[in-house]
C-alpha cells in the first residue's frame, strides 16, 4: 500500500498512525510505503520526525502554515484566487511537493481536514479520491452556513472544510453517528479505542515511543485527576490569557483538595501553567494524551476538561468531567460556544 497523509496536530499524527495499521490488516511489521506532509501549526512538531521515520512514515515533510501563505500571496489572492495561486507558491517554497507529486498521485491521500495548506492538496488532486481522517470535536459540528457553502463553491473557490468538499469521498471519524446529516453517508469508523485493543504489545510500545521514551516517563496515579487544558488564549476564543487562567483556575478549585492535580498541556500552548499554579504536575505537549491507554500503569481517578474530546477516549480515567458550559459566558467565539452547548460525548 502507498499512502499520504496531510495533517497538523498531535492528533492527526496518532490517528494517522492507526489507520495505516489498520488499513494494512494490522500488520505487526509492514504498513506500507506512507509519506506525511505536516503543516507547522504546532511547536516543537519537527522534533518528532525522527521517531516517525523510524518505522511508520517513509519521508515527513514539513509546509507552512496559512499565515505565511496570507502575508506572502496578500489576502485578495489568498481570499479569492486560492486556487490558482496556491499551488504553484507552495511547490516554489516547498520542493518536497514536486519531488513527492507522482508517488501522491498514485497514492491514497488522507487529508486531516481541508483547511490551510492542507487545500493545496485539494486543489492538486481533486481528481482522484480523497479522503479524510477526523479532526476532533470540530468534525462533529457543522461550521458554515448554507450561504457561506454557495460562496466557496461558487465564487472563491475555497475549500468547505468538514468533509463537506466534493472531492471528499470518505471521512474516517471515531463515531461516525455523531457527524453532521449531510456527510454521514460518507463516513468509515476509525474508533481509537477499538483500534488499540486489536494492537500488540509490539505496535503499541512502537507508537509509545514516537512521542515518550518509555524508560524516562511517570505520572504519580495514586488519587490522581488529570486536566487537559485547551488553547483558547492562542486560539482567541476567549478575551486574554489572564481570563484563561480565570477559567482554570476555576476549574482546578473545583477538584478535591487531596486529589494530586496532573495538568496535560496541549501541543500548541504556550501558557506556562507552573507560574499560575502551586502544587501540580504539568506534563509536557508533544504528545497525544491517548497514547497513556498504549502502557500499564497509567490510572485517573478523576478526568477534567472544558470541551476536548481526548478525554473520552481515555478508558485510564474512572470519572470525567467536561465543564465548558460553566464558562459559556467567557468565550468569545459563537462556533465554540454552540460547539459546547451541543456536544454529545461518552
Amino acid at each position: 500500500m502507498h499512502r499520504t497523509y496531510v495533517g497538523s496536530t498531535i492528533y492527526h499524527i496518532y490517528l494517522s498512525i492507526l489507520h495505516s495499521i489498520k488499513d494494512s490488516g494490522y500488520a505487526s511489521n509492514d504498513n506500507g510505503e506512507n509519506i506525511l506532509f505536516l503543516v507547522e501549526s504546532t511547536p516543537m512538531i519537527e522534533a518528532l520526525i525522527p521517531n516517525l521515520k523510524k518505522r511508520f512514515f517513509r519521508e515527513v515533510y514539513l509546509i507552512s502554515e496559512r499565515r505565511d501563505h496570507v502575508s506572502d500571496l496578500g489576502k485578495f489572492n489568498y481570499g479569492f484566487r486560492r486556487k490558482k495561486k496556491l499551488p504553484p507558491y507552495l511547490e516554489k517554497k516547498h520542493p518536497s511537493l514536486i519531488k513527492e507529486k507522482n508517488f501522491i498521485r498514485n497514492s491514497d491521500l488522507y487529508l486531516c481536514d481541508t483547511d490551510s495548506s492542507k487545500s493545496y492538496f485539494l486543489y492538486e488532486f481533486s481528481k482522484k479520491p480523497i479522503y479524510m481522517i477526523e479532526d476532533g470535536a470540530r468534525t462533529y459540528r457543522k461550521r458554515h452556513s448554507g450561504f457561506e457553502q454557495f460562496i466557496k463553491t461558487n465564487l472563491t473557490k475555497t475549500p468547505i472544510g468538514g468533509g463537506f468538499d466534493k472531492e471528499v469521498t470518505i471521512i474516517f471519524a471515531q463515531f461516525p453517528i455523531k457527524l453532521p446529516l449531510e456527510i454521514r453517508k460518507k463516513a468509515q469508523e476509525l474508533n481509537i479505542k477499538k483500534e488499540t485493543a486489536k494492537l500488540d504489545q509490539r505496535t503499541k510500545s512502537a507508537i509509545f515511543e514516537i512521542f515518550i521514551s518509555d524508560t524516562s516517563f511517570h505520572i504519580e496515579s495514586e488519587n490522581s485527576a488529570l486536566v487537559l487544558t485547551q488553547p483558547i488564549s492562542e486560539d482567541k476564543v476567549v478575551e486574554s490569557e489572564a481570563v484563561k487562567i480565570e477559567i482554570y483556575r476555576d476549574l482546578i478549585s473545583k477538584i478535591p483538595a487531596e486529589m494530586n492535580v496532573i495538568v496535560k498541556v496541549h501541543p500548541r500552548e504556550i501558557t506556562q501553567y507552573k507560574e499560575h499554579f502551586k502544587d501540580i504536575t504539568v506534563l509536557p505537549g508533544l504528545f497525544p494524551i491517548e497514547i497513556l491507554n498504549l502502557k500499564d500503569g497509567f490510572y485517573f481517578e478523576h478526568g477534567y476538561t472544558l470541551f476536548s474530546t481526548a478525554l473520552s477516549n481515555l478508558e485510564i480515567v474512572k470519572n470525567r468531567f467536561f465543564l465548558g458550559k460553566d464558562y459559556l459566558d467567557k468565550f468569545t467565539v459563537k462556533a465554540t460556544r454552540d460547539l459546547i452547548k451541543h456536544m454529545n460525548v461518552e
